[in-house]
């Protein structure tokens, strides 16, 4: 009944783990209390690096923790892994060693809001329970690892004689690729290459392995070598590249997969890709089961999966397609395939699928053996005859610079990046049946029919849903960042700073408004210049085109310009030069849109007051009978004027949700508001441990003498409220999702 058991074997078990890690999470460790501490750990080194940090080498070092993890030992918590950052001037040392090493502890720190990076998560996969900044070696054993030792002596002295012969960025481009050496990778380089759907070129993947062992094992037949010793010999190379290039999961996947497919060569059977891949997936899942939360696990064998199965249900036989040009074709079709496979990942962990790189791969992947050969005669060539080394370093150069062309030419393209968000998990269950079941009729349908379920696959991830209005208050640190989210499509930024997270636009408002789906914001309003309210806006107009998020206006208070400060000044720079429309806006106008109105109660038009906090705009929001009031960081005079327009213009009356001035200061959000406003819910955005020690008891007390609900967003993560007009939905994330 079932044609390949050991298959089908490794398929049922392979789901059975992805219900228990699914249903039964991993406990979660907290280091957080011994952060800043400095702790002594003692284990083996498994793994060593050097990275580039801000224009210095480091020397990383992964230890494998001697006693068992969860035991604190005095000065500190024991880790069953722990990475280290030397301090510079250090000596380094060898692969197997036992070493003693102190340093000061730093969590990782575990995501807060939709769509921001979960280092905590990505860490436990490999094992790794917290970092160690500055840290200082202070023993060693004499006794270590010598292969180990060798193989990484041996990575060193290649990536060497690449920094040696090729340009900086060249080589490090090249020692990526070739020895999985990431450190000095350049940044905007790294990112052109993701966001046009080729990163995969950066990783030792399963494309490089299967390149490198079958053109071994074939030259190796070639030169006369008997079958069975050429295919020893390439398993026991691709294993020696596996340990020196460190054995990510699809490096592991392909060297699986490969031994596997010289085994059927030794024993005379015919090689069953799908059985090799399920044997690979079963062996990583048993080491670590975590791995269906890796990225690169589901890519690795996503692509595979879309060659092995969806590719044969697309591709009509040659005589109906194309004739001649059927290998054309079946290179688009191939593309396809792995491009349906891979869109659900690509939205589930990045939230964005490029278009282009459906076509761009068929000029990447069969670029990539030649890429991959002329960097391996180049490192022989350093070796054995240094003079014609020069020919390899402008092969390399010039395929190199066509793939940053290439991506620089779809960068410029029209929709380059589809931005549906994150799918909910019903959207992705229903996807992968379509696509299964398209497997198991395959046969039994014709073209057309296959055709129209793959379409309806993709659809059901890319359409929108339309509701009601959605308010989500980031968790940003110190600083502020509410995204509000029409039921109509159209969508607002009002603030979006930090003064305790760095690049808080990067890592924190832009992989947001990416998880929901957003590539265009109506209009973003910032409330006052200053640097935790704006810096991040200024990310998002600077780089925001180049993420697949256009900004259509800027919203400015309504000040005089006598006290338009430099950073105010500078917002209104970048968006003429960014061509961003900019409008002011003062008390009593109002942006209309549909169900939704956006009434601003503060400052007047023309305002002197010259303290920024004081101007700091007011903005209430209306939809049906829900209500809330935006008040940034107004206090003093400000929040008086404030006050008194309440009262005198009848614009009071209680609110469903109140957005607490001054990140919870003790000297905003008066009583006299809070009477006015009666919020049912308050929000509070500050960071944890802020050195002003927001929020202030003052204002708890007040705050819970008018009973509303009280959201602090360190200790909940973004607050959504989700509302049609008339009830409210309230959610907080890090409830949600730890």
């Amino acid at each position: 009944m079932v044609k390949r058991p050991l298959a089908f074997t490794c398929l049922i078990f392979s789901l059975v783990v992805f219900f228990i890690v699914s249903l039964h999470p991993a406990p979660y460790r907290d280091y957080t209390e011994f952060e800043g501490r400095e702790v002594t750990v003692e284990g083996k080194i498994y793994r060593k690096e050097k990275i580039r940090q801000e224009n210095r080498v480091v020397t990383v070092l992964y230890l494998k923790v001697s006693s068992p993890g969860g035991r604190e030992d005095g000065n500190g918590p024991y880790g069953k892994r722990v990475v280290c950052y030397l301090k510079s001037g250090q000596g380094e040392p060898e692969m197997g060693s036992r070493t003693r090493i102190t340093g000061k502890l730093k969590a990782f720190q575990r995501a807060s809001n939709p769509g921001q990076f979960d280092a905590y998560s990505y860490y436990q996969v490999s094992g790794i329970s917290y970092r160690l900044n500055q840290a200082v070696i202070t023993a060693k054993s004499k006794q270590y690892n010598k292969f180990t030792q060798s193989v990484y002596e041996l990575r060193t002295i290649l990536a060497d004689k690449l920094a040696e012969r090729l340009p900086e960025k060249e080589a490090a481009l090249m020692q990526t690729m070739l020895l999985g050496e990431k450190g000095g990778m350049d940044r905007e380089l790294k990112s052109l290459y993701q966001r046009n759907g080729i990163a995969h070129v950066l990783a030792i993947s399963g494309l490089h392995v299967s390149m490198l062992g079958m053109g071994l094992y074939k030259l190796l037949r070639r030169c006369g070598v008997p079958m069975a010793c050429a295919a020893v010999l390439a398993v026991a190379f691709m294993i020696f590249y596996g340990v020196m290039t460190g054995f990510s999961a699809s490096v592991v996947r392909a060297v699986v997969m490969f031994a596997i497919q010289m085994l059927g060569v030794l024993v005379k059977r015919s090689y069953d890709m799908l059985t090799a891949l399920g044997v690979a997936a079963m062996l990583l899942l048993f080491e670590q089961p975590l791995y269906w939360h890796h990225s690169g696990f589901i890519f690795s064998f996503g692509c595979v999966l879309g060659i092995g199965l969806i590719l044969s249900a697309l591709v009509p036989p040659s005589k109906e397609f194309g004739g001649r040009f059927y290998f054309i074709g079946k290179g688009l079709m191939n593309a396809i395939a792995m491009g349906t496979v891979t869109l659900p990942i690509y939205l589930w962990f990045y939230y964005q699928f490029p278009i282009y790189s459906i076509f761009l791969n068929l000029l990447v992947i069969p670029l990539m053996s030649l890429l991959m050969a002329a960097g391996l005669l180049l490192l022989a060539s350093c070796f054995l005859c240094p003079p014609v080394s020069l020919v390899f370093v402008l092969l390399i150069q010039g395929i190199l610079k066509i793939y940053e062309n290439a991506c620089e030419i779809c960068d410029g393209l029209p929709g380059n990046l589809l931005t549906p968000g994150k799918p909910e998990g019903w959207r992705m269950a229903v996807c992968i049946f379509l696509l299964a079941l398209l497997v198991a009729v395959k046969k039994k349908v014709n073209l057309a029919v296959r055709w129209g379920m793959t379409a309806a696959a993709v659809l059901i991830l890319i359409l929108p849903l339309r509701g009601g209005m959605k308010i989500t208050f980031l968790d940003v640190g110190q600083g502020d960042c509410i995204c509000i989210e029409n039921g109509n499509g159209k969508n607002y930024l009002v603030d979006g700073g930090s003064s305790s997270v760095s690049s808080v636009g990067e890592y924190r408002i832009i992989p947001f408004l990416k998880s929901q789906g957003i590539s265009e914001l109506a209009a973003v309003f910032v409330s006052h210049p200053d640097e935790d309210h704006c810096n991040g806006i200024r990310e998002l107009m600077e780089t925001g085109n180049l993420q697949g998020i256009k900004v259509k206006r800027l919203v400015l208070p309504d000040i005089s310009g006598n006290i338009k400060n430099d950073v105010y000044l500078e917002l209104e720079h970048i968006a003429k030069a960014k061509n961003i429309e900019i409008l002011y806006i003062g008390r009593g106008q109002r942006v209309e849109d549909g169900k939704m109105d956006i009434l601003c109660m503060h400052p007047e038009s023309g305002e002197e007051l010259e303290e920024s906090n004081e101007y700091s705009m007011v903005l209430k929001i209306s939809y049906g009978n829900f209500r809330a009031m935006l008040t940034g960081d107004v206090e003093g005079q400000g929040e008086q004027k404030l006050v008194q327009f309440l009262r005198e213009e009848g614009e009071k009356g209680r609110v469903t949700v109140l957005k607490a001035a001054h990140h919870g200061s003790a000297y905003s959000t008066p009583q006299e508001l809070l009477e006015l406003l009666a919020p049912y819910d308050t929000v509070i955005s500050c960071g944890e441990h802020n050195s002003y020690g927001h929020p202030h008891e003052e204002l708890l007390e007040r705050l819970g003498e008018c009973e509303t609900n009280i959201f602090i967003t360190y200790e909940t993560g973004a607050v959504t409220f989700e509302t049609d007009g008339e009830r409210v939905k309230r959610s907080c994330f890090l409830c949600l999702s730890h």
